[in-house]
């Protein structure tokens, strides 16, 4: 130790500063530059159009098919908790109609008319009402287990992307299910305030100022009442949807940076959306025109080839699974290529 000799002060300065005697060494700042430089030139190879990221979402789900076959079941088992009980109750009262001889209790809905089912409802008596019942308890279900199969979603577009089974979308989604939880939490009273604005005491307000009583049927002309009422409805659903992105910007920011604070993903969510606002609306956004545009088209295909309405039990399923699956990969994907994360 006492051999040792001690270090001059500007030595150990100069060789924090990663400073040297050598004049080929000292260059750390050109290389730099030199860096950041191919970074920004490659950048939009890096960031594609959104339009891209909604068409690479969709190739995404749909080379998971056992994802999306697992998912398929799932929307076509949980209905049957209903389903069983009220095809029995309908196999029991409407078996005996002699205006459908030959034909299955599954064509009823193609070809009984109204009143038959008016009929039925009022002589099943509270048989209907108790089996009807259950279905808040199901829809609470299906929307809770979707946050799951959601960062299932997010979590392999971005962390288990090579990954194809079901165990790496399940791992996926068990590590983020509880902080999504607390996303829908605080999703419930945004879309409870939004109706409330748009549908409550402030809407009535409103509509007071701009016809008498608040009454459309009472505006200067039909055409005015009409608009207006269009008016709200339009706003109201671009309010849902705003808040829609902004809950699933605070999930692709749980996903893509591991963290676990719902309230903190909102507000950089929020943060997020005002910085590219277009870009986030036309995935979001196109997402639900393409699955409206594939379920009216597999509709139309099951009346043109006239497969059973069975048939729209796989069909339809299929459709939105498969563009859920690519809107949220989309969405994650995005928010990852956009932050650098």
């Amino acid at each position: 130790m006492s051999d040792e000799q001690p270090v001059p002060s500007d030595r150990i300065i100069v060789d924090a500063m990663n400073f040297s005697h050598e004049p080929d060494a000292n260059q750390q700042p050109e290389k730099m530059t030199e860096v950041v430089t191919d970074e920004s030139e490659s950048a939009p190879s890096v960031r594609p159009g959104s339009v891209r990221f909604l068409i690479g979402g969709m190739l995404f789900a749909l080379m998971r098919p056992r994802v999306l076959l697992f998912l398929m079941l799932w929307s076509c088992v949980l209905p049957l908790i209903v389903a069983v009980p009220m095809f029995n109750q309908a196999n029991r009262d409407l078996s005996m109609v002699q205006d459908l001889p030959g034909q299955s209790v599954l064509a009823l809905p193609e070809s009984a008319p109204a009143w038959m089912f008016r009929e039925w409802q009022i002589q099943s008596g509270d048989s209907l009402a108790s089996i009807a019942e259950v279905m808040p308890l199901l829809i609470l279900l299906s929307s809770i287990i979707g946050l799951l199969f959601s960062a299932g979603w997010m979590s392999m577009a971005t962390h288990y992307r090579d990954e194809h089974s079901l165990r790496a979308f399940f791992k996926g989604g068990g590590e983020s299910f509880f902080p999504f939880l607390r996303t829908w939490l605080l999703a419930l009273p945004m879309f409870a305030g939004v109706t409330y604005v748009f549908w409550g005491t402030p809407a009535e307000w409103v509509l007071e100022q701009l016809m008498p009583e608040g009454d459309a049927n009472l505006a200067a002309s039909e055409t005015t009442g009409r608009a207006i009422d269009i008016a709200r409805q339009l706003l109201y659903m671009l309010a849902l949807l705003k808040i829609e992105i902004i809950i699933d910007l605070a999930r692709a920011s749980i996903v893509v940076g591991q963290r676990s604070s719902a309230l903190l993903a909102v507000l950089r969510a929020i943060g997020f959306l005002f910085r590219r606002p277009f870009a986030i609306f036309v995935i979001v956004l196109l997402g639900f025109i393409i699955e409206g545009v594939l379920i009216f088209g597999a509709e139309a295909l099951r009346s043109f080839f006239e497969w059973p309405l069975l048939a729209a039990v796989f069909l339809l399923p299929f459709v939105r699974h498969l563009m859920r699956g690519a809107r949220h990969s989309a969405v994650a994907t995005y928010y990852r290529a956009a932050t650098g994360e």
